[in-house]
């Protein structure tokens, strides 16, 4: 009896959307083969056994769903998967999609509620910010229909939370994106700060370290206030440093400064470490080849993680390193350089508070 974790790309780097930021479009773009598909019933088939292989039959899966746009496949096809691994009754799956709620009907928000899925629906803050980096094929902005998404889920009584990829231009506007929270009744939000390409070029949108600091330090300012008054937001960051300091481990991939294997199953079951680097030279083996487990101790796995020590000057003398210790090395480039960490900077001000508020350090 065990228990596995997954994330898998029903519909690969397939989306209805054409976000300027969307980072699995540029890691995608940098594959031999961008894109493989919808996953087809074989592999579908193939991957229920290898969960069920994983915990040897009786355990816990959590399945996790993302793309590209991972509702692309279609409802039947996760009403297909769900029976699939339904034929291993041992085996308890937990079930999250990651969404752009636009092509939600409620059919899938009945499937989604039927199931217990836990859906994190893209939502970053206002319709004037929204609309200028999420739009289709045809330039329409996605705001309206994301959030005509989220009523459906609300109807279905589907446990949600939004996530929010945070830019240079957000970054500017910390208070007006906890009102814009707070005005809809948002109550469980995870910030995601916006990377810069696999090239490490200035696109004018991703986070620099003085981005990082004034928005989180601003956003937690307005997080107390409300706070203060009644109106509680649950916020990823501040949950993981507050369980940390309460001495439990975080649930937030990185925030360990190491990197452990995700197991993420391209459409054509290929495996991949971890979401970041769903690259070519990362590529673990194919659902065909091995069983996961073996996958995830092969040499291209060991390779991947002996190259994950994420620390740079400041962490030698940080007073935090043990909630962070560089954090993840694909997105700490938001935030720590050789000169300075803009996150230490937040930290200072966020583990004080609740050290006075729980009474921790």
């Amino acid at each position: 009896m065990g228990t596995i974790s997954v994330m898998v790309k029903p519909a690969s780097s397939a989306c209805n959307l054409r976000c300027r930021y969307c980072f699995y479009a540029d890691v995608a773009s940098s594959r031999e083969v961008a894109g493989h598909g919808i996953m087809q019933p074989a592999t579908a088939a193939l991957l229920a056994q290898r969960l069920a292989e994983a915990v040897d039959f009786s355990g816990d899966a959590n399945i996790s769903f993302q793309g590209g746009e991972p509702t692309v496949a279609g409802l039947d096809w996760f009403q297909q998967f769900a029976r699939e691994m339904a034929q291993y009754p041992n085996v308890t799956p937990h079930w999250s999609l990651q969404t752009n709620a636009t092509l939600l009907t409620q059919e899938c928000a009945a499937f989604f509620a039927e199931h217990g899925f836990l859906v994190g629906v893209s939502l970053d803050g206002p319709r004037s910010n929204m609309d200028s980096f999420r739009f289709d094929a045809t330039g329409e902005g996605a705001y309206a229909r994301v959030m005509d998404g989220i009523e459906l889920l609300r109807a279905a009584g589907v446990e949600f939370n939004v996530l929010t990829v945070v830019t240079r231009q957000l970054a500017q506007k910390p208070k007006q994106l906890m009102q814009f929270y707070l005005s809809h009744g948002f109550e469980d939000v995870q910030l995601i700060p916006c990377l810069p390409p696999l090239d490490d070029s200035n696109d004018g949108m991703s986070l620099r370290p003085q981005d990082y600091r004034s928005f989180y330090l601003g956003f937690f300012r307005a997080w107390q206030k409300a706070a203060q008054q009644g109106r509680m937001v649950r916020v990823n960051l501040f949950e993981n440093v507050l369980g940390m300091l309460m001495g439990h481990p975080p649930y937030q991939c990185g925030m360990l400064g190491r990197c452990t294997v995700q197991y993420v199953v391209e459409s054509n079951g290929d495996v991949y470490p971890c979401d970041f680097y769903c690259l070519d030279e990362y590529l673990l083996g194919n659902l065909a080849d091995a069983p996961l487990r073996e996958l995830g101790t092969s040499t291209s796995t060991t390779a991947f993680l002996a190259g994950q020590d994420c620390r740079r000057t400041p962490c030698a003398t940080c007073p935090y390193a043990r909630i962070c210790n560089g954090g993840c090395r694909r997105q700490n480039v938001c935030y720590l350089t050789d000169e300075s960490c803009a996150y230490q900077d937040v930290l200072a001000e966020i583990v004080p508070t609740f050290a006075r508020l729980y009474g921790r350090r």
